[in-house]
């Protein structure tokens, strides 16, 4: 069995191919594709036109394989017209119109009805702010569909809509898990253009006629939706266990046997989620490292990542700063750094290394607090921490968080979300047990562990 993974990220689309032989999963990772924002009316938007070229041409080159799953980040979405033609672009949620929304709806009652703590650039805010500034095309819209549901339109001719996404826009109802109507009706929205939900794991469809001629073979789509959701499925998870997703942005969170819509909960803005395999999950998102991604713009041309772990380990930078008083939009990281340093009465920094240095130790000591918090809201305590994404392959920030938290840290795989995507492929036709899942990632992917001597 083969099966194909794409996965829409904020900088590039990844591809990975998993073949399943005999011997066990073998895991190819295939070219990345840069999606460089678009400006375009005053808007940044997806170049979606260029993305779906991208995965079709992999769908050609890594063919033939049996199923195909598309995910993405967050929030962001489509309009279509009566023809399914997109209208206004397929906005990226870094843009700045949620910022200029006039009047936010009640965030409480939101949540007591979804579980979900809205971010500003959620779908939720996202289309009021289309209903405040661009009406018409909302009245002009038939359909909505989010990033790898229209991409799996593409593909197959079908408009499905995945739960996992569909519960990152603050508008689906945590009991009944549909779209909440009156939350939809109380904002002015129109019901309509909303398709039917359905759990990942589904099959959307198969390849339709022309692009199946164009890639040479047929291969059915299975549903996926949200990048982040599908990480459970390869974090070596228990109940002992709280996963840590941490790349540009971060996310923590926790298996839990109902959802939590306790005040205190939602005062943390602690947010409600399901995994692919329907497990409820209690998770919050938190600062990554993309600090240390804009430092990296700042240094030489040609540093690396590993260099730059390598001499911040080396440098080992003794103090912190509270690191979420910073803003992701920061221009000038090192200034900011310095305000912060500042505030404690701390000299300056003027080496990129040292600050790459002082914005890891922070992480780490924001993520123990972060996992108290937790634990003391939850009432029971992890010995286990499960780190995922990009940061599973820095040794420094895995080795800084056990020693922080005095827990131990089994870090791995790297790209969690693609790599998820394919082992949940594999699960939902038989091609791996459930029970077989753990030994075949270790052995095709492996983890490091750190673990701190008492």
């Amino acid at each position: 069995m083969k099966y194909l993974a794409f996965d829409i990220g904020a900088r590039e689309v990844k591809v990975s191919l998993a073949n399943k032989l005999s011997g066990g999963l073998s895991i190819t990772k295939g070219q990345s594709f840069r999606n460089n924002l678009i400006k375009d009316e005053g808007h940044l938007l997806w170049p979606v036109e260029d993305i779906y070229s991208f995965i079709v041409s992999s769908i050609r080159e890594n063919g033939p394989v049996d199923s195909i799953s598309i995910d993405s980040l967050a929030s962001d979405f489509v309009l279509l017209d009566e023809n399914d033609k997109i209208i206004g672009g397929a906005v990226s949620y870094l843009d700045e119109r949620t910022k200029r929304i006039a009047e936010y709806p009640n965030e409480a009652w939101i949540f007591e009805r979804t579980g979900f703590h809205s971010r500003r650039n959620s779908t939720l805010y996202q289309l009021l702010a289309l209903k405040e500034e661009e009406k018409a095309l909302l009245e002009r819209a038939v359909t909505l569909l989010f990033l790898p549901d229209y991409f799996n339109f593409l593909l197959t001719g079908v408009k499905k809509t995945s739960l996992s996404m569909a519960l990152t826009s603050s508008l689906v109802n945590s009991s009944t898990l549909d779209w909440d109507d009156e939350i939809i009706s109380s904002l002015g929205l129109r019901r309509d253009i909303f398709t039917e939900i359905h759990k990942d794991g589904e099959a959307v469809g198969f390849l339709k006629e022309e692009v199946e001629k164009e890639v040479g073979f047929g291969a059915e789509v299975i549903l996926s939706g949200h990048d982040t959701s599908l990480a459970y499925v390869v974090a070596d998870m228990d109940e002992d266990t709280i996963m840590l997703s941490v790349g540009g942005f971060a996310r923590l969170g926790v298996y839990i046997d109902e959802f939590n819509l306790s005040d205190d909960v939602m005062h943390k803005n602690y947010t409600n989620a399901i995994s692919p395999g329907g497990q409820k999950i209690l998770t919050k998102y938190l600062m990554g490292t993309y600090l240390i991604q804009k430092l990296k713009e700042g240094m030489k041309e040609g540093t690396s990542y590993d260099e730059i772990m390598k001499k911040a380990r080396a440098i080992h930078y003794p103090e912190t700063i509270d690191i979420s008083a910073l803003d992701y939009e920061e221009k000038d990281v090192l200034s900011a750094l310095n305000r912060e340093l500042e505030k404690k009465g701390l000299g300056k920094i003027e080496d990129l290394f040292e600050a790459a240095s002082l914005i890891y130790n922070s992480l780490a000591s924001y993520y123990q607090k972060e996992i108290e918090d937790f634990e003391k809201v939850l009432g029971r305590s992890f010995s286990k921490i499960a780190l995922v994404g990009g940061a599973g392959k820095d040794l420094y920030i895995g080795l800084l968080i056990a020693m922080k938290t005095k827990k131990t840290v089994v870090s791995g795989p790297v790209d969690a979300a693609l790599v998820g995507n394919l082992v949940f492929q594999a699960l939902c036709d038989g091609g791996i047990k459930a029970e077989e899942k753990d030994e075949e990632i270790k052995k095709a992917l492996g983890r490091v562990t750190y673990k701190v001597v008492q």
